[in-house]
């Protein structure tokens, strides 16, 4: 079910809140009428940077060059409507714009979970691509062994050593 659309948005956006180790990631997009916001994993943003990197590949687009970050920062108020389960990305060639969608982690009790949908042109799906593996890349720095985020401190248990040792970068 449809809870929101937006067909002509003036910001679409993806960024996070708290210091690493501790964030909470989101996608917000606003349009003349409505800002919305929904919580994501961090693993959910790197996939929609890959996706709208491979659909922008289709259409030969070039990869976004510098772009203004401050104009890519989330919006205050930051009121997510609610968590994403899964996410979609696809390209309408007739209309030129790009289809991000967003389905709401449910209740399974639930008839059918709500879902957000945002057009985005080409160009803000270009900058899009590019802010998310931004915003995806300054997080804490990867094991080598296992591939899971160290600690702030460089230290990590890694499961790689059957947690039976404690691996310092």
């Amino acid at each position: 079910m449809i809870d929101i659309e937006l067909t002509d948005p003036h910001h679409v956006t993806v960024g996070w809140t708290g210091r690493p180790g501790a964030r909470t990631f989101f996608v917000q997009a606003a349009d003349d009428e409505r800002q919305v916001a929904l919580v994501l994993e961090k693993g959910q943003i790197g996939a929609l940077a890959d996706l709208l990197a491979q659909l922008l590949a289709r259409v030969d687009d070039e990869p976004a060059g510098d772009w203004d970050r401050a104009a890519m920062a989330l919006r205050t108020p930051v009121d997510p409507r609610w968590r994403v389960a899964g996410l979609s990305v696809g390209l309408d060639p007739e209309r030129g714009r790009f289809v991000l969608e967003f389905e709401e982690l449910a209740d399974p009790d639930e008839d059918d979970p709500r879902e957000v949908r945002i057009w985005a042109d080409q160009d803000q799906a270009r900058r899009l691509a590019a802010h998310a593996r931004e915003q995806v890349e300054q997080g804490r720095p990867t094991c080598q062994l296992c591939g899971r985020p160290t600690e702030p401190d460089g230290t990590h248990v890694c499961p790689a050593t059957n947690g039976h040792g404690r691996l310092e970068r």
